[in-house]
């Protein structure tokens, strides 16, 4: 969601700004950039996943207005391939998710984002993670799970994958409560209706630290992380299911220019984040 008016002065001011230099006493630097991505399509970064099949790459794809496309880099902002789902829609993809199902590596690429409230049912694609190539490739297998929720149509950016394949989104709202659903491991293309598992409650002064916009599960399925705009909170839980239930911990991460991906890096010490410019800036946070 293009949300411009968060370059206003005054919410500028609001936010609390984490620079490179932010540092952690034993650890070395919390906060800092990561890479610049050398690929320029990648101008409006929405989701971003680490790769479960190779150490040191990374996946994101674009905020509506590109197709069905997703972008492999490494470390170093290296263009590792455009990969593009044929015959698939993007009417607002999101976010994006990486899970080790059975042993195989996949992606999960959610067309879930609904800013006028009006769509009857979203989308989760779920892709075997390619290899990490340059240049332009055609993905022909994959499954489309349509998901239509219980209770009416919701705004959504944040798309999670359990280690078991479970789905769950979590709702955007400006408001303090956004809603938890979930659909069970799927396997099959076909409509499955979302259950509502639980609401998550910010209760953040600023309206952009309500706004949930990504999160991610580890591979452990023992840690959850939630972004908005402006902060994230990192969970720790034995009971996916139930992982609102424990107290978050507050993670500092950069101020972005309409940040709104994250994810687990590859050892689940730091996160990794993007945001919606061009070039595309990855920065990482240190978990506490």
């Amino acid at each position: 969601m293009r949300l411009r008016l968060l370059m206003m002065a005054g919410v500028i001011a609001a936010a609390v700004a984490i620079t490179p230099e932010s540092r952690s006493r034993a650890s070395g630097p919390k906060t800092g950039l990561l890479c610049t991505l050398a690929n320029a399509k990648v101008d409006e970064s929405s989701g971003v996943a680490v790769s479960r099949r190779s150490a040191g790459v990374y996946w994101t794809h674009n905020d509506s207005g590109d197709g069905p496309n997703f972008y492999a880099f490494d470390r170093n902002g290296r263009d590792l391939g455009t990969f593009t789902l044929s015959r698939a829609q993007a009417i607002d993809w999101e976010d994006m998710a990486s899970a080790r199902i059975g042993g195989r590596p996949y992606l999960y690429f959610g067309d879930i984002g609904d800013n006028a409230e009006r769509r009857k049912s979203v989308i989760v694609y779920r892709v075997p993670e390619p290899r990490a190539v340059s240049g332009r490739h055609n993905i022909d297998e994959f499954r489309a799970f349509t998901l239509r929720y219980p209770d009416g149509a919701h705004d959504c950016e944040t798309l999670m994958v359990t280690p078991k394949g479970d789905i769950h989104l979590v709702t955007k709202s400006e408001y303090e409560t956004s809603g938890i659903y979930r659909a069970g491991r799927l396997e099959k293309s076909g409509t499955y209706r979302l259950v509502k598992i639980g609401d998550l409650k910010l209760e953040a002064g600023n309206v952009y630290s309500r706004m949930v916009t990504g999160g991610d599960i580890n591979a452990a399925g023992n840690r959850i992380v939630i972004r908005t705009y402006f902060t994230a909170l990192a969970f720790r839980t034995n009971n996916l299911d139930r992982w609102f239930k424990s107290k978050p911990v507050e993670v500092e991460i950069p101020f972005e220019r309409q940040g709104e991906a994250i994810c687990f890096d590859g050892n689940a010490a730091r996160l990794i984040t993007t945001s919606e410019r061009n070039p595309c800036r990855v920065s990482f946070a240190r978990l506490p």
